[in-house]
């Protein structure tokens, strides 16, 4: 792009309190003066938290076996998620989505219905406190086992 002097506008990655290397994709967009649009804020569905364990995506819903890998390592993360989600009167979604806002992305949560786009929505507006995403992100590191990276990512 630099050869061309076309200069990146912004940068579309998986996004989300389960990904990797998050502190790099911003420093990197920060670095190439871009805005990061983060796509999978809610890994998923796993942030909703509406999974676990016993409630599993149905059987030949790929998420399956993924949420079945995941799940377990996941579980403090999904633990302070509520817990912050109940403090400020919000949902899971609601505050996973509004933590990637107040870590400077654009996030673009998928739904599959009219009740999921109205909880999405629901994450704008109001921001969490700094202690409450500096509490996420603690979490978020001490995920054992984070989202496969999209395939088509490099890095």
């Amino acid at each position: 792009m630099q050869e061309r002097e076309v200069p990146i506008a912004i940068a579309q990655v998986q996004y989300s309190l389960m990904t990797a290397r998050n502190n790099e994709i911003l420093d990197s967009c920060d670095d190439a003066g871009c805005r990061l649009i983060s796509y999978s804020p809610l890994c998923l569905g796993l942030l909703s938290c509406k999974y676990d364990l016993d409630n599993l995506p149905r059987a030949g819903n790929p998420r399956r076996q993924l949420f079945r890998e995941l799940l377990p390592g996941a579980q403090p993360l999904l633990g302070t998620l509520k817990a912050v989600a109940k403090e400020v009167n919000k949902t899971p979604s609601q505050v996973a989505i509004n933590w990637a806002i107040c870590k400077g992305t654009v996030p673009i949560p998928g739904a599959r219905n009219l009740v999921q786009a109205e909880e999405n929505l629901g994450a704008v507006g109001w921001s969490l406190s700094n202690a409450a995403v500096e509490e996420l992100d603690v979490a978020s590191a001490g995920v054992q086992k984070k989202m496969i990276e999209n395939i088509f990512s490099v890095k």
